[in-house]
């Protein structure tokens, strides 16, 4: 039977749900009718306790029912695992919109991020698989995934653009290719640059270095040079390179992070990697008179608070080791380790800014007071 302790802790997570959730539960068709699960409550619960738990489908339905959680086959809970993608994606969204700033880009722009992370699968005793994502920004929902081997590189071409999108990236995604097909299907790119960057050009076909360009700024100053990018397969692909030099206390931790990772990987520092770790150096298709520079900048910072959180969900929620190859199945899976990861964020932030117990109370029922 499950204990009293358990019954308290969950009600406090029904606390933090959006308002709404049940509702979208019966909207979205993640809950249709009574069988296994009474509610949309049970169902969210058995969700949630299969996504933090370390076990496939056969582990969770066996702890799920000896905790009293529900009781269900493994067939069943792979189903509504599946159809309840929407569902967990919406609450993801919902939980997110209080905790992050409002994205304000220019009408018909949609900003997304694209990353991948190596997963193991089930059984596996090392990597076997790597899962491409891409984030929207404005709902942070999942919108696209897909699971290669792990040889799987890393490519702006894998995942579907449409008119307006502008795709996040870290250093390995710039790639002319890549690029180049962003570019065709009507969207954009932001990139972060390394000083080793793919062959820029200036106005005149001359080749080009950010970090040259750079080194001009002072600190606080922001840059903002055209460039293009060569394309071995056509035509150069115009865009811009805007920079920022960092305060000297975050140019000295970046230092610091690239000495670590030189040593990680046994390899001799580079002095040209300690004068980069002073600049943020990015790339964009993007042209002026749709983002200026500044909004350039503050538009990658988002892409870089979307990496922190995965990194976190990662290592507290084993979001490294993927238990189901369904399509359909993964990505709920996926969605419902973020709604546990923002409800704990919604927790802890409110125990620091607005009460140390983390959630609101609420007042008793007549019944109950009466008592």
């Amino acid at each position: 039977m499950e204990t009293i302790a358990g019954k308290d802790e969950w009600g406090i997570v029904v606390r933090l749900l959006p308002a709404g959730w049940q509702e979208q539960a019966r909207e979205t068709k993640a809950f249709r009718r009574v069988r296994y699960t009474q509610t949309p409550e049970e169902l969210l619960r058995l969700l949630l306790f299969h996504a933090v738990n370390s076990g496939g489908l056969r582990e969770t339905v066996a702890q799920a029912r000896v905790a009293g959680i529900a009781t269900m086959s493994m067939v069943g809970l792979f189903k509504r695992l599946r159809t309840s993608g929407a569902w967990l994606g919406w609450m993801a969204a919902e939980l997110c919109r209080g905790m992050r700033e409002e994205l304000r880009l220019p009408s018909g722009l949609r900003p997304r991020v694209i990353d991948s992370t190596t997963l193991q699968g089930p059984a596996s005793q090392g990597t076997e698989w790597r899962l491409h994502y891409t984030l929207d920004l404005m709902t942070l929902a999942c919108d696209w995934h897909a699971l290669t081997d792990a040889h799987g590189a890393e490519a702006l071409e894998r995942a579907p653009v449409g008119a307006g999108d502008v795709l996040l990236a870290d250093r390995n995604f710039l790639r002319p290719a890549g690029v180049r097909a962003v570019r065709r299907a009507g969207g954009h790119v932001l990139v972060r640059l390394r000083w080793c960057h793919p062959a820029l050009l200036d106005r005149r076909g001359r080749k080009l270095a950010a970090l040259t360009l750079a080194r001009r700024l002072r600190v606080g100053a922001v840059g903002d040079w055209p460039a293009w990018l060569a394309d071995p397969e056509g035509a150069p692909i115009a865009g811009r390179v805007v920079a920022l030099k960092l305060p000297a206390p975050l140019a000295r931790q970046a230092e610091r992070r690239a000495a670590r990772c030189a040593e990680k990987k046994s390899r001799k520092l580079d002095r040209r990697s300690l004068q980069a770790a002073h600049y943020v150096l990015l790339f964009t298709t993007l042209p002026a008179e749709r983002l200026d520079a500044p909004g350039v900048l503050a538009l990658y910072r988002f892409r870089w608070q979307i990496e922190l959180a995965f990194k976190r969900h990662k290592q507290i929620l084993r979001l490294g080791r993927l238990p189901h190859k369904d399509p359909r199945a993964a990505q709920a899976w996926i969605l419902a380790k973020l709604v546990v990861a923002l409800l704990l964020e919604t927790l802890y932030r409110n125990a620091v800014a607005l009460s140390p117990w983390g959630y609101r109370l609420e007042p008793p029922r007549p019944s109950e007071a009466a008592a």
